[in-house]
This record gives structure tokens, sequence and C-alpha cells, in this order.
């Protein structure tokens, strides 16, 4: 099987991300884009467990694989006129592939409902048997609590879906409780996700690009991405 990659390099973070661009949250990190590459063969049989780990029918069988770096990207920063900045300074355009034009199948948005909802039993399960005492705690170089790590996810989610107008719910109308929080934007995500099939549409925001699959790409990613981070933050590596 051939696993095409997408690979960003964020300016601002100074690492790379490799997205298995076919297989929305399989992704990995690297400090430059050879420690990137050497990684992603363990982040795709690691996603490959996780999912025969949730269902008796898996839809990829991950042998003979083949690694393909097929598009790449450099994020760069943009001031309110819309001209270029340093890293760190303005809005960060993050990766747009040429991949993100393609319209999704029924079949892909099934597997990434699919994907989300395991990765929310996952989140939900982590963060509802926590003490208050570990949800709260406020740790060095953090920007948040687990408790505010979580309610990002649901904001990052109600964002995504604000890209191309897909929710009317304002920020302010999200519910304060993390878990119903999390529960209103499942909701929204079952009701839009569907819609997306066959669906050729681009729009361009805020100096960035913006598609159904790219939003699926990042909503399964930013997911992911936190729950490990939650789980680093619970279990340091010693």
């Amino acid at each position: 099987m051939q696993i095409r990659i997408g690979l960003e390099e964020n300016t601002e973070e100074g690492r790379f991300l490799a997205y298995a661009l076919d297989h929305p949250g399989c992704f990995t990190y690297g400090e430059d884009e050879a420690e990137t590459l050497i990684r992603m063969p363990l982040a795709v049989l690691t996603f490959d467990k996780w999912i025969r780990d949730h269902t008796a029918e898996p839809w990829a069988e991950f042998t003979d694989l083949d690694f393909r770096i097929v598009e790449r990207f450099t994020t760069y920063n943009l001031n309110e006129s819309y001209q270029s900045t340093a890293p760190g300074i303005g809005y960060q355009v993050n990766a747009w592939f040429h991949d993100d034009w393609r319209p999704l199948t029924k079949d892909e948005i099934d597997i990434a409902l699919k994907v989300f909802h395991w990765q929310r039993d996952e989140l939900l399960a982590g963060y509802t048997t926590l003490s208050p005492e570990i949800l709260e705690m406020q740790r060095p170089d953090e920007r948040w609590n687990i408790t505010g790590i979580v309610k990002h996810v649901a904001n990052a989610e109600h964002w995504y879906l604000s890209r191309l107008n897909l929710t009317d719910r304002e920020r302010q109308d999200l519910a304060g409780d993390p878990v119903e929080r999390l529960n209103q934007l499942a909701s929204e995500i079952d009701r839009v996700f569907p819609t997306f099939a066959s669906v050729v549409k681009v729009l361009g925001l805020e100096g960035e690009f913006w598609s159904p699959r790219k939003i699926v790409r990042r909503t399964l990613w930013h997911q992911r991405d936190h729950i490990e981070h939650i789980k680093k933050l619970v279990f340091p590596e010693k």
C-alpha cells in the first residue's frame, strides 16, 4: 500500500508534521524532514492497531507499505493587511495541499466519522475519569490546564466549521461545561460531515484556503494531537 504524505513545515513551532493524506487522523511529528519520515511507519502501524482495536472490519490493509511525500507546504504568517510577517506575528497560515481540493466520497466520510467518534470516546473516557485536582492543575509552560485543553478541542472544531460557514452557533453560545461543549460539537459534526460527499467547495478566509477535505483532515489531526497531549501531562516521561 502506498502511503501518500503531505509534509508541513511549521515555521512558528520549528518542527515538521507529516499527514497520511488518505488516512485522516494518522500523522507524526519530527524536528526535521528526515526524522518525521522515519517516524511515519510506526505512526501508520499504531493507527492500524488502533482501528483493529475498535472494529472487526478494518477498511484498509497496511501491508507492503510504500511511503511517498507527494506534497510539501511551509507555513507563513500574515498581518491584517495580508502582508507577510515573521513567525509568531499575525495569523499563521497552515498547510493547504493540492489534495485538499479533492471532493470527499461517502465512504471516506463514513470512515472519518468512525475515527472521530472513537477519538471522542477516548478523550471523554480520559477526561471523565481524572480527578478535579489533575484536571485543574496548571502546569509550567502549558497554556491551559486539562479542562482548558478539552474546551480548546471543541472550540477548534467550532472554528473549523465556521471556515465554510457551516455552523449557526457563535463561540459564546457554546456550553460552559466541557463535556456538554464536546457533545455540542460532535452533534454539529454528525450533521455537517455527511453533507460533504462529492462537494467541490473551496473558500479563502483570512489568507487561508479551506475545503471539506481540509476540515476533516484538521479535525481528526487536532483531536488526536490533544489526546496525546493530555496523556503526556497525566503520565509524564521520566
